[in-house]
């Protein structure tokens, strides 16, 4: 009979596979091969493409150990790949907005500096001087400037003068190494590098200069309200600025009143004693002008 009654044991002949059809593996007897309204047991749709929701004998790395293995896992079990990580420089945290601040006021300054010094060397104060000379001074001040960043940047000290002044320091963000030269040479062209080869142009500096202090004012704000202090230039470099713990902002505060009392007070009068001389021709050239 084809049938059996209720109560009595043994297996129904109509469940049994018939000889044609092949007999379900592993993986099939995990998942249905086949879905329809004709199933008699509902199923979930499969996502197109997806075999099973988990490879063949994975074990969850989550899990405790020793836990019993499935029926009809494989010996070989499978575990999601580790993803490489940065290492964790110890000690260093995130550099604040103001000491960055500071820090490359000092840097400026001393650019600054350096730069009139050279121009006072070569008497460039005088408008009746040979004004030929003054592209070669502009690319001259612009490679300057891009070896003293860069080549600070990538150095041992991973800092500026400024910097190392206020121990902030510039680390790669994708590795916690030392910036690569590339990454620190698109540092420099995002911060002052674009502004400065511009500057170099006939007839632009007249509008940079307002353009160069918006673009500063925006990287400050973009530094400010990122969580990890990262302002455009920074995202763009992949770097990030530390400094070691705690992190406080009390050296920048007094460098920044330092610097306040040399630009305001020794410094116009430094240059009235180097340069008095050239200062009263000047005055006297554009007195007579007018």
């Amino acid at each position: 009979m084809s049938w059996q009654t209720p109560g009595k044991d043994g297996p129904d002949p109509s469940d049994e596979p018939s000889s044609g059809s092949p007999e379900p593996d592993a993986e099939t007897t995990r998942v249905p091969v086949s879905e329809g309204a004709n199933d008699p047991v509902p199923r979930p749709p499969s996502t197109p493409g997806l075999i099973s929701a988990k490879p063949v004998g994975w074990v969850d790395p989550n899990a405790a150990q020793g836990s019993a293995s499935q029926a009809g896992d494989p010996a070989v079990v499978w575990a999601p790949p580790v993803q490489p990580q940065a290492p964790v420089v110890s000690g260093l945290v995130i550099a604040r907005t103001f000491t960055r601040l500071v820090a490359y006021a000092v840097d400026l300054v001393f650019l600054g500096l350096l730069n009139l010094s050279v121009l006072g060397a070569l008497a460039t104060f005088n408008i009746s001087r040979d004004s030929s000379a003054d592209l070669a001074l502009g690319i001259g001040f612009v490679v300057v400037d891009c070896l003293y960043f860069i080549g600070l940047w990538t150095s041992g000290w991973n800092a500026t003068l400024g910097m190392r002044l206020l121990r902030p320091r510039v680390m790669s963000a994708t590795s916690g190494g030392k910036l690569p030269y590339n990454d620190a040479l698109l540092r420099w062209i995002a911060l002052s590098g674009a502004a400065a080869i511009l500057a170099l142009v006939p007839g632009v500096p007249g509008t940079l200069g307002f353009l160069a202090a918006l673009w500063l004012l925006i990287l400050l704000a973009t530094t400010a309200t990122n969580p990890l202090h990262q302002g455009l230039h920074d995202r763009w470099a992949r770097s990030v600025v530390v400094q070691p713990a705690p992190g406080g902002t009390g050296a920048a505060v007094l460098t920044c009143l330092v610097m306040t009392v040399l630009l305001f007070l020794v410094l116009p009068v430094a240059l009235l004693a180097f340069a008095g001389p050239q200062l009263e021709d000047l005055l006297r050239q554009i007195g007579e002008s007018v």
